[in-house]
């Protein structure tokens, strides 16, 4: 769990400092909008006042105005004098010694000038012109207490920032550890998984966020795919070993009858060529367990592409089951037109192989099983019939699936049989099927003639 609690860490701290950068960036701008406005306003005060006094002088003359009588303290301290030619000719009381304001150009009306010292002062000049030439009137504000309010501003969002960033930032840790809290429980339940529990499935709560469910979701059918494929592995090795296993024990046994007494050699040799029969098959058959095993799902199968004479094939696959059938008194009746394909003749001559094999195992002895071997256009097809009892109507929908059997009480291939025939059919780019016989019943493979393959 260590990785959730760096991942929700590092989600705190993020958090923390977007919260950060946009409470500071917030905080910065209203307190230079509240500066500038409550700057603005003062000196819209003291140029207000400024004017007055000027228009006054200007029409009257006089320097009694109430303005020069006395301090002005709202919105800041501020006091008024009258000047000519840079001599104060009258002043409220208590007015600070600051420096006269030089206009940029003579003739300007109203000058402003900020004082940065101690205490600031904001200076304005307002030039009384008409019948006054030379007086001006000046307008000193004291900007000590907008500073102060300026601080005070500043450490009351600094204040809040400091108690607002870290509740905030607490609770998206909250939200974030109560968002990776369903993460944990799949951690936890992904655990107790093994090999024996591959059938469980990651709960999901409730209340999970939707990148969680996702999570959840596709773990749940990565698991699925995985319970597939390990029991697919075992029905593999368990029916492989057994389709092994039978061969071994009736080769075994017929040697060690075999061995009990002397024998003449024609005994001998029947015993050999019944036990060449059970190597031949259990060849076949580990055959179609090694191509099954090579068949990786979502990986193409390493196909060999040659010119295959395939009548010349089923004769060879039939000539390997004449003792078999002989013993059965079953005779094979052929139709095999001269035709080839392009394709892989191993794996073509497990086709023959397994579909003559499933019908002499299920055809009735005394019956002959037909094969025939047809071509139309670009189109092969070989036909092996039997006149057994049929395949039940509940067991043709998984007949060509890998280790089942419609009757487990039957020899067979493991289940394996008709599943590599279509397997190799559908390689090749063609098909198989099944078709009701009266009797019995018949498997039809289509095969293309060129090098079409998948």
């Amino acid at each position: 769990m260590r990785a959730n609690r760096s991942l929700l860490r590092r989600l705190s701290w993020w958090f923390a400092a977007a919260l950060l950068l946009l409470y500071g960036t917030g905080a910065l701008l209203g307190w230079l909008y509240a500066a500038r406005t409550a700057r603005q306003f003062a000196l819209l005060t003291l140029k207000s006042e400024v004017e007055t006094l000027a228009a006054y002088v200007r029409e009257s003359g006089r320097l009694d105005a109430p303005e020069l009588t006395g301090e002005e303290e709202l919105p800041l301290p501020l006091w008024l004098r009258v000047l000519r030619d840079g001599r104060v000719l009258a002043a409220a009381p208590g007015t600070p010694a600051v420096e006269s304001i030089e206009p940029r150009r003579p003739d300007d009306v109203v000058s402003v000038s900020f004082r940065r010292g101690t205490p600031p002062y904001l200076v304005v000049r307002h030039l009384v012109g008409a019948s006054q030439p030379g007086v001006v009137v000046e307008g000193i504000g004291d900007l000590t207490p907008l500073e102060r309010r300026e601080r005070r501003l500043a450490g009351g969002l600094a204040l809040a920032g400091l108690v607002l960033i870290p509740l905030a930032a607490l609770g998206g840790r909250l939200l974030a550890a109560r968002a990776l809290a369903p993460v944990e429980g799949l951690v936890q339940a992904i655990d107790r998984l093994g090999p024996e529990r591959l059938d469980g499935r990651l709960p999901l709560p409730p209340d999970a966020v939707a990148e969680v469910a996702v999570l959840a979701g596709a773990f749940n059918a990565l698991l699925a795919r995985l319970e597939e494929s390990v029991e697919t592995m075992r029905r593999f090795t368990a029916d492989a070993s057994h389709e092994i296993r039978n061969p071994l024990t009736v080769l075994r046994s017929g040697l060690e009858i075999a061995l009990r007494r002397e024998r003449s050699p024609r005994e001998y040799q029947a015993l050999l060529r019944e036990n060449l029969e059970e190597v031949e098959r259990l060849h076949h058959v580990v055959e179609g367990l090694l191509a099954l095993a090579r068949a990786e799902p979502g990986t193409p199968y390493p196909l060999q592409r040659e010119r295959v004479d395939l009548a010349r094939l089923v004769e060879a696959a039939l000539a390997g089951f004449e003792l078999l059938a002989a013993e059965r008194s079953v005779t094979f009746a052929t139709e095999l037109a001269p035709v080839s394909v392009t394709g892989d003749a191993a794996l073509l001559r497990l086709v023959a192989f397994n579909l003559i094999d499933n019908a002499l195992k299920h055809g009735p002895a005394g019956r002959p099983l037909r094969i025939a071997l047809s071509e139309a256009a670009d189109r092969v097809q070989l036909v092996v019939a039997d006149e057994g009892p049929g395949v039940p109507e509940t067991a043709r929908a998984r007949l060509f699936d890998r280790f089942f059997r419609a009757d487990p009480q039957r020899p067979g291939t493991g289940g394996l049989g008709l599943s590599v025939v279509r397997w190799v059919a559908e390689l090749h780019g063609g098909s198989v099927r099944l078709l009701d016989e009266e009797p019995g019943v018949a498997f039809v493979v289509d095969l293309p003639r060129g090098d079409t393959t998948r």
